[in-house]
């Protein structure tokens, strides 16, 4: 049996959980696919052939909890990404991986509690401020460059890392380009599915929120260039990648910058390999059935992952 691991606040939220749940039950059975939320304590999750997290979007202020539950569903079935990549995704301060290795990423200083917070010029522009372990744009808030501080030590006061990033101005026009991966059929890759735009969130102080958990999103099917396809194709060719071992999903969201010397470039804005929203309905057309392809992709991967442990005896 296949759970679709959610968060009993974020179920009815999630647009593409029943789709896929739907999706697997046709090529497996409705026996054999289970909507499950993390944090229920009557779950035995080494009843699981697989344990796929789609949803756990309260993680972020839950996250040693977690990620206690994450070691234990490593440990007892096959967890959907895996720990390591959980792990890694879960802080957004592997922005620094990816930039140590030639990706570019937009301009980011990391402000741990207890250490100075940075002094923004005045005329520095508009700044976005947030965890660097949140989702949806949860915590982050828009600054004017006098505000920068106090929004640090805001989130400092929660226990928080800080982020401070330039805000992307061009956003506002053009939103970012979300482009999603899944498996290859052999499963050991990644391809791109499909990409999305999404529109920007953080263009006034106040986020209209969906729910207690992210901001609403505007969501629109969109064709990546191929620089903003090559740019997700370096960020998941890095080493730091590389060292997570096996991934059968994940998303690049990728931004247009102006740089400080006027010319445009894109950027990566999150790599993520916990729960990323596909969009499936939003993105459906004649000729691409995201939905089906993620839970054939996904199939082929479990059955690749089988393969090697068989093979390697384990």
């Amino acid at each position: 049996m296949i759970g679709l691991v959610t968060a009993r606040v974020a179920a009815a939220l999630d647009p593409d959980l029943l789709p896929l749940r739907d999706a697997l039950a046709a090529r497996l059975g409705a026996d054999h696919v289970r909507v499950v939320a993390w944090d229920d304590e009557s779950v035995v999750w080494s009843e699981f052939s697989a344990a796929v997290i789609r949803s756990t979007w309260d993680y972020t202020d839950r996250l040693a909890e977690f990620l206690v539950w994450v070691d234990h569903v490593d440990a007892v079935t096959t967890l959907v990404n895996a720990a390591d990549a959980v792990r890694w995704s879960a802080d957004k301060r592997y922005l620094s991986e990816l930039a140590a290795e030639g990706v570019p990423v937009v301009p980011t200083i990391v402000v741990a509690p207890g250490e100075p917070v940075p002094v923004v010029h005045h005329d520095a522009g508009l700044h976005v401020v947030k965890p660097t372990v949140g989702a949806g744009a949860s915590g982050a808030r828009r600054c004017e460059p006098r505000e920068v501080a106090g929004h640090v030590e805001f989130l400092h006061t929660q226990g928080r890392t800080a982020m401070v990033q330039p805000y992307l101005d061009l956003l506002d026009e053009r939103g970012e380009t979300a482009l999603c991966f899944v498996s290859t059929l052999s499963g050991d890759g990644l391809e791109l599915s499909h990409a999305f735009r999404k529109g920007a969130i953080l263009t006034t102080v106040e986020v209209e929120q969906e729910g207690d958990l992210f901001a609403k999103e505007d969501i629109a099917s969109r064709t990546p260039t191929a620089e903003e396809l090559d740019l997700a194709h370096s960020a998941l060719g890095t080493q730091a990648i590389a060292s997570l071992g096996s991934i059968a999903f994940a998303r690049v969201d990728i931004a247009p910058w102006r740089a400080p010397d006027g010319t445009e470039t894109h950027v990566v804005l999150e790599l993520e390999l916990i729960e990323p929203s596909f969009y499936f309905v939003a993105t459906t057309s004649d000729a691409h059935d995201p939905v089906a392809r993620f839970a054939d992709r996904l199939l082929a991967s479990l059955a690749a992952g089988r393969d090697a442990g068989a093979r390697s005896g384990t």
